[in-house]
């Protein structure tokens, strides 16, 4: 486990507190001069809602408090080889089972980080409004085209050095129906052993195997 891991035996809790974030306005101009130019060589980037995690404690009984505020996705997306605006926002990663075999997704050449990258399919961001459960079993449906009957387990609030992201990971038990890559999130899925996953793996999907162990 890396030292910003908070393993859990609860679900974690958002709070959406203050009005929406922004970057230090000195980094504001470059921050926009650098998405105006991303749009331009990339038409999927949506400049949609996301939240900002200002803050993240343990609670004391098994669960973990994420105090977040609403921001706009460019300020997140503009890190990938521009100004470090300081966002870090809220996303959600799950497992999903085909008896002892697990979803394996590759990251599509035009997302923002870890491109070409194999993780466990599926993940993505919490909106305002939604809970990490309800948010991972969305991209579960929408990413995947699969469901399932259990209700999501919460294993860890992790922060991704990488993307420089605060994740909440599920095990989301077994899965129903066929997977498919629906949104383009993915350009391809693969159903595999867990000693012999497909390669590049993201960083996170080595911590996510390591919580199921």
């Amino acid at each position: 486990m890396a030292s910003r891991d908070i393993l859990l035996r609860r679900p974690a809790v958002v709070q959406v507190t203050g009005d929406h974030w922004r970057p230090e306005p000195a980094l504001c101009d470059a921050a926009e001069r650098r998405w105006a130019l991303m749009c331009r060589h990339n038409p999927h980037l949506f400049d949609g809602e996301i939240l900002q995690v200002i803050g993240v404690h343990r609670n004391g009984h098994g669960g973990a408090v994420l105090h977040v505020r609403p921001c706009a996705f460019r300020w997140y997306a503009v890190q990938t080889d521009g100004p470090d605006c300081g966002c870090r926002p809220l996303g959600v990663k799950g497992v999903v089972r085909r008896g002892t075999q697990l979803l394996m997704g590759r990251r599509a050449a035009w997302t923002t980080f870890h491109a070409g990258a194999w993780e466990f399919a599926p993940s993505g961001g919490v909106q305002s409004g939604d809970s990490p459960e309800s948010a991972i079993l969305k991209e579960l449906h929408e990413e995947t085209g699969l469901s399932t009957s259990t209700v999501p387990q919460a294993l860890a609030v992790c922060f991704d050095d990488q993307a420089t992201s605060w994740e909440v990971m599920f095990d989301l038990g077994e899965a129903t129906g066929e997977a498919s890559c629906t949104t383009g999130e993915y350009d391809d899925m693969h159903w595999a052993n867990p000693a012999d996953l497909p390669t590049p793996p993201t960083p996170m999907a080595r911590r996510m195997l390591a919580l199921l162990s």
